[in-house]
């Protein structure tokens, strides 16, 4: 919500010309402009319209309408009022008018501030798409001093959305994050944030603070009131039903304006599954967290875990149409990331640059979505089915034979169930605060509560957090550690899955943890995937040994070191392999290579920077080659080995389909990456890669030789 910059009673009115007269109510009309303003900062929209559009008449050949600010300077404010009072074609008309005005008279501040409020409209409205990719369209052109109005839109469009965490990332990058904000709009929607996170004194206690704050005309007074009562009702020592939490939330995500008008919810929502566990059903979609999850733990609450399976596989793919996916680009984002390669190889700036194209890619993929293109699918391409040419900014539609979209579920659980054979399944969710692992194994599925999140996220970080130091030796005190996480996460499954392979599907409060190191999985296959109806379609046949790769393609950047020896002595074990080592190991050359081969390895340095895992990078002789490089090829092999650090981060970690370069190349139709979400040591790494590639050489499958080579040096096995 952005008010416009009021005109101030000494503005100083157009020169007057010979004959002209000067009229005594110029500093009153302005004095009007400012006392609406003023109206508005304080909640009072309808007396804010009402005197508004008052003086609009009033100004209406006036000598001081001429001054270039004061019109567009009222229409942007008016339009903003007539918003929040639900009077969208007024809204709309006035801000195109000062849209335009602010064209014609050189105003461009002006501009983009009726802009962002022409963005709170179509959020107003229920297109939450178009306001996301209107504020991310300002972010980069917006001065410092108007940011923080931005930053809070643009959290309250990702509410809508169901995005809780990026509105959380958003509000925790605005410019009032060190100091803190009295701005009302600001403290609503962090309380809204808090209750949908959960904690729901802290929700009341912003809300309260805003209530006290406003008088009982005001708009933020209502609105603190009733978010203060919901907050407090989920407070309760009853603890609600899923149905009753999910209504909550769905009623505090609706937009402050639209919430005090008592409208419905934006115009993706969804129904509340009445409390019985029955599982999606497979003609309609399910785009909603907050119904995912009701269903989630109604079923889990009436036993039946086969349904819960179903509700947990759209815990993960909901989201996949709301964020961009790993193939999204276009030759904005292209651009863009050649700035981010830039700063990074002259150490300038990077992450600017990568805040920068991480906007633009959001843009764009919202702008696409507003517009009907369609979006990414979650895995939109099996091995083998490739595309020719130019890819367009968004991924097609699957072609026939791919798998299906999010939008279209298909029941999993009875083909899960009867393809597992000798495998058994996990997959990780939440409900209810807990965390929890559904076990499919033997033709049955089983529910098995690991505790509550905080504990067992804890656990989890004991064990991660020191394998993140480069060249740290583990001590007892690690050992300690990776027992700990091993009964947090695996203590209830193991009597289940026995000495079982394992298929694994990961949640994102579980991050993305090197699975190998667990004491109980060390020489164990796992899989890594992000749904059971991903493993389902890119499994392959079981063979008597796995083909052996054709075209082979080894690549190894001048550093570091064990770079180029460990690629020298893996070309013996594949006679006819490419080999572009140090100097030859170009960024275009490795991309034309990747595209042509069977089997690549690239080894080299690795970086992520925080918050774009797109931009994750291995470094190149003439520069970085980035994840979203990869993004743009026709084919990928069908399996690719990075021996390099935190390649294999964000797989499991975010929101959505897997990003970094385990997803991209999963969704462009990889069927196997071999990745580290965790440091790689530079000696010894060698030894056991050639290890791992004379048994996958060999004919032994990519899990059971990661599983027995790479694993406890943190490697995992992505894909099927």
């Amino acid at each position: 919500m952005s008010l416009g910059p009021p005109t101030s009673p000494s503005a100083s009115p157009p020169a007057l010309r010979p004959g002209d007269r000067v009229s005594r109510s110029g500093g009153s009309l302005l004095s009007r402009v400012t006392h609406g303003v003023r109206l508005a900062q304080d909640g009072r929209f309808e007396e804010t319209v009402d005197l508004l559009t008052d003086t609009r008449l009033r100004l209406d050949g006036h000598p001081v309408s001429e001054a270039a600010q004061v019109v567009p300077g009222l229409l942007v404010n008016l339009g903003l009022a007539q918003i929040l009072c639900g009077r969208f074609d007024r809204a709309e008309d006035q801000l195109r008018e000062a849209l335009s005005l602010t064209e014609e008279r050189g105003l461009p501040l002006l501009g983009m501030v009726a802009g962002q409020n022409l963005g709170c409209l179509s959020l107003y409205r229920g297109d939450a798409s178009a306001a996301i990719a209107a504020f991310h369209a300002l972010a980069p052109r917006l001065p410092s001093s108007r940011r923080e109005a931005l930053h809070v839109d643009l959290a309250e469009a990702l509410l809508a959305e169901g995005l809780v965490e990026e509105a959380a990332e958003v509000l925790a990058d605005g410019p009032w994050a060190d100091g803190g904000s009295s701005s009302a709009s600001t403290l609503l929607v962090e309380a809204k944030l808090w209750l949908l996170r959960g904690d729901h004194r802290r929700a009341a206690e912003l809300a309260r603070r805003v209530r006290r704050g406003f008088g009982g005309g005001s708009l933020w007074h209502r609105l603190a009131a009733r978010l203060e009562h919901r907050a407090l009702r989920e407070a309760r020592p009853r603890p609600l039903s899923p149905v009753e939490r999910a209504e909550n939330a769905l009623a505090a995500r609706v937009p402050l304006a639209v919430t005090a008008r008592g409208a419905p919810t934006a115009r993706h929502g969804a129904p509340v599954p009445a409390g019985g566990p029955a599982a999606p059903r497979p003609g309609g979609p399910v785009e909603d967290p907050h119904v995912v999850r009701a269903g989630l733990e109604s079923a889990l609450a009436a036993g039946d875990a086969s349904a819960a399976v179903e509700w947990a596989e759209l815990a993960r793919t909901w989201a996949v149409p709301r964020v961009p996916g790993p193939l999204a680009h276009d030759p904005g984002t292209a651009a863009l990331a050649d700035r981010y390669r830039e700063a990074l190889v002259h150490d300038r700036d990077a992450d600017a640059a990568a805040r920068l194209w991480e906007s633009a890619r959001w843009r764009a993929h919202h702008a696409a979505r507003a517009a009907g293109e369609p979006g990414d699918a979650p895995f939109p391409r099996q091995a083998g089915d490739r595309r020719r040419g130019r890819p367009p900014r968004t991924a097609p539609a699957p072609r026939p034979g791919a798998p299906e979209r999010a939008d279209r579920p298909r029941p999993v659980t009875g083909p899960l169930l009867e393809r597992l054979g000798d495998r058994a399944f996990l997959r990780y969710t939440r409900a209810a605060g807990d965390a929890v692992v559904l076990v499919a194994v033997a033709g049955r599925v089983h529910a098995r509560v690991l505790g509550p999140l905080p504990r067992v996220a804890r656990a989890l970080s004991r064990f991660v957090h020191p394998l993140l130091v480069p060249g740290r030796p583990p001590g007892a005190t690690a050992r300690e550690a990776a027992a700990l996480a091993t009964r947090a996460l695996l203590g209830p499954a193991l009597p289940l899955v026995g000495d079982r392979p394992l298929v694994v599907a990961s949640d994102p409060f579980l991050g993305d943890p090197p699975w190998g190191m667990l004491p109980a999985l060390r020489g164990r296959p796992v899989n890594l995937v992000p749904t059971a109806r991903f493993w389902l379609d890119r499994r392959r046949e079981p063979g008597p040994v796995a083909p052996r790769p054709g075209r082979v393609l080894l690549v190894a950047a001048p550093e570091p070191g064990g770079a180029v020896r460990e690629v020298s002595r893996l070309a013996d074990l594949y006679p006819g392999a490419r080999v572009l080592a140090g100097d030859r190991a170009r960024r275009g050359e490795v991309l034309a290579g990747i595209g042509r081969a069977d089997l690549a390895h690239v080894a080299g340095h690795g970086r992520v920077p925080d918050r774009s895992p797109m931009l994750a990078s291995v470094g190149l002789s003439d520069g970085p080659m980035l994840a979203c490089d990869l993004s743009a090829l026709p084919r990928v092999p069908d399996t690719v080995v990075l021996s390099t650090c935190w390649s294999g981060r964000d797989f499991a970690g975010r929101t959505g389909a897997p990003l970094g370069f385990a997803g991209v190349l999963l969704a462009a139709g990889a069927r196997t990456v071999v990745a580290s979400p965790v440091p790689v040591g530079d000696s010894g790494t060698g030894e056991a890669m050639r290890r791992f590639h004379r048994a996958l050489a060999g004919g032994v499958p990519a899990p059971e030789a990661v599983a027995v080579h790479l694993g406890r040096a943190g490697f995992c096995c992505f894909g099927a």
